[in-house]
């Protein structure tokens, strides 16, 4: 009988086992978002001082650092599908002890991610001010509770990667962390688990969730970090422990496979033309397109109603689409790809699927931001200022999507991943400060968010060019893929 592995040799199988992975290098954009932003409040001016410092950790602390969380997670679960756990999913370990040595190697790196993101900026300060006057006992608060309050996050994204794919899994995380804003300061915040990974991080950066400073005297800006600390900690107990769901088995068809393959080939000697718009279409039945499309426009209406719409134009230019776009690419060629070569042995070949992939991403994207144009418009923004956001959108939302697809083809999906992730936290570090007036021609992902006249006139046809760019890019590197693979 063959002994049972202990879970102190799991633990080191599975820190062994991502030792040199993509996963190690994660934490460090942690380290580069850091480094970012330094730079951008050093370059906003207005003197450096340490509540300033700790503000400037707002968007860390509410966006960035989740989703980076999330997508360890929804990376790391990636590589062990695709790899069938390298073989360990057969080893004499009980689950518990697997999925616990799991959650132990992704907590530490959670916390590695969170310290460098942190750390630097605190210490560029000190160097420049004195070093000696660093609020280490606040930074190390900070820390903590970012660090413990999502731990719980870690270990609902693990149990969730066990059932579905990846990219469901960054959705998931995604999802979270924007209810989390949402609801932040709600007074039913205890009742409600996804604020409990961010409340306990606004009394210490002294913002509101949105990264407006707390005015004297608020009671956010008095109240205890630790007790939505100790509730994001604690969540992670019971989707430690919660057993994997079996799918149902599916029923066997009652035909023979003679009579299949009988009906597979006079189906395909039947004469007709085809259809290649709706075999694509076709495809994308079951992805997660049909509930993250009207998720993205429904997290906009939800946000309307509780702010004010001419302040919150940020949260679809700088949030919604470009995180939508770069997700869009991937979600459909995640899809498709893996069939791509039965594609091309089809009389269409692959240069008509291609380009009716391409197109259906680019009329999902304009649809998305006709409609987000008009929850606006239904909140009470003026049309002035609302077609500029469905023009817009939709132009550079092409622009961005193209992009991501050709990324999606030609590289991998975790470098689209990878260059998606850097280049929304450039847009919003950018688009959402005053550099925005001097480096917007060099962060595409920000253009949705200049709506003036201007601007405009630049961004869009520059948009429009690049979409057909990379739209016949993308359908060259579908071509190529298909002759690879």
């Amino acid at each position: 009988m063959t002994a049972q592995i202990g879970l102190p040799q799991s633990l080191r199988a599975e820190f062994a086992t991502w030792r040199r992975s993509a996963v190690a290098r994660l934490p460090l954009a942690g380290l580069a978002f850091g480094l970012v932003n330094t730079v951008v409040m050093v370059g906003i001016g207005g003197g450096a001082g340490w509540e300033r410092a700790f503000g400037q950790q707002n968007l860390w602390a509410v966006f960035a650092g989740p989703m980076l969380t999330a997508l360890l997670v929804a990376g790391s679960s990636r590589i062990d599908r695709a790899a069938r756990g390298g073989g360990t999913w057969y080893r004499p370990v009980r689950p518990v002890f697997r999925r616990l040595s799991r959650f132990t190697d992704l907590a530490m790196r959670v916390l590695l991610l969170n310290f460098l993101a942190v750390v630097p900026m605190l210490l560029v300060i000190g160097l420049l001010s004195d070093v000696t006057r660093i609020p280490w006992g606040r930074a190390v608060e900070l820390l903590v509770v970012l660090w413990a309050s999502q731990l719980g996050v870690v270990a609902m994204l693990l149990w969730l990667a066990m059932h579905v794919g990846w990219l469901v899994v960054l959705g998931g995380g995604l999802v979270w962390t924007v209810l989390g804003v949402l609801f932040a300061e709600s007074p039913s915040w205890p009742l409600l688990p996804f604020t409990w990974m961010l409340r306990g991080a606004l009394p210490i950066t002294g913002t509101h969730a949105n990264g407006i400073a707390l005015p004297p005297g608020d009671p956010l800006a008095a109240a205890s970090p630790w007790a939505p600390m100790l509730l994001g900690a604690v969540l992670a107990v019971p989707f430690l422990l919660l057993p994997r769901l079996n799918r149902p088995v599916p029923r066997a068809s009652r035909r023979s496979e003679p009579e299949r393959a009988a009906q597979a080939a006079a189906e395909a000697e039947r004469p007709g033309h085809p259809r290649v718009l709706r075999a694509m279409l076709a495809t994308l039945n079951r992805t997660a397109l049909w509930w993250l499309c009207p998720a993205a426009v429904g997290m906009v209406a939800l946000w309307l109603p509780w702010h004010d719409p001419a302040r919150s134009v940020e949260l679809f230019t700088l949030v919604v689409l470009p995180i939508g776009t770069s997700v869009l690419g991937m979600v459909i060629w995640q899809a498709t790809g893996q069939g791509w070569r039965a594609v091309a042995a089809r009389p269409t070949g692959t240069t008509g699927p291609a380009l009716a992939l391409t197109g259906i991403t680019l009329t999902i994207t304009a649809l998305v931001s006709l409609a987000t144009a008009l929850v606006y418009l239904a909140a009470g923004l003026p049309l002035a200022h609302t077609w500029p956001i469905a023009l817009t959108g939709a132009v550079v939302g092409a622009m961005l999507t193209a992009a991501g697809l050709w990324l999606a083809v030609r590289t991998s999906l975790v470098i689209s991943v990878t260059v998606a992730v850097i280049g929304v936290l450039l847009g919003i570090l950018i688009g959402g400060t005053g550099l925005q007036q001097h480096l917007w021609p060099f962060v595409p992902w920000a253009w949705a968010n200049l709506l003036d006249l201007p601007r405009m006139s630049i961004t869009l046809p520059v948009s429009a060019v690049a979409t057909v760019a990379f739209g016949f890019a993308a359908s060259r590197a579908a071509r190529r893929k298909a002759a690879d693979s």
